[in-house]
């Protein structure tokens, strides 16, 4: 069954919370931590995505920089080349995307570039995990309607 992202955001919201390029590192981080959200896209004053900053990436800068993290931007840590979506995309196109990039959240993009969502793991796990259940009870009414459920075995013929 081929779903588009489109699915996951008219059940979550479209409204994404974004950050600058120029967003200090440490207001980043109280951002996402106030809004318990895992990462943010950096958008430029068009609109436009230009990169990512994710938890990864603040204790990758923290690794890396220590106390002079304060000193940092978004610019100068986030992830650069991030895999895209569009919201007619299929969901499991969007997994396969994270698989390869190895990244948890994808931004998703209308047909001029413009952000219009975002779309996390857990977004599709959730949905998945919805998918599977709807497909249980499905099968459960089926077999219980056919009667396949309270059928008598048969004796063995001699």
């Amino acid at each position: 069954m081929i779903i588009p992202v489109l699915h996951i955001l008219n059940s979550k919201g479209s409204a994404v919370i974004t950050v600058r390029p120029d967003e200090a590192v440490t207001a980043i981080a109280h951002l996402l931590t106030h809004n318990r959200i895992g990462a943010v896209p950096v958008v430029d004053g068009t609109g436009h995505v230009v990169g990512l900053v994710s938890e990864r990436s603040i204790v990758g800068a923290l690794a890396r920089h220590g106390a002079e993290i304060d000193r940092l931007c978004a610019s100068d840590i986030m992830t650069h080349d991030v895999p895209t979506a569009r919201r007619s995309e299929d969901i499991l196109s969007v997994a396969r995307k994270m698989t390869r990039s190895h990244s948890r959240h994808v931004p998703v993009l209308d047909d001029a570039g413009h952000l219009v969502g975002l779309v996390s793991i857990g977004d599709i796990v959730k949905l998945r995990l919805e998918q599977a259940e709807l497909m249980a009870r499905e099968m459960q009414s089926y077999i219980m309607q056919e009667g396949y459920g309270a059928v008598a075995p048969r004796p063995f013929a001699s």
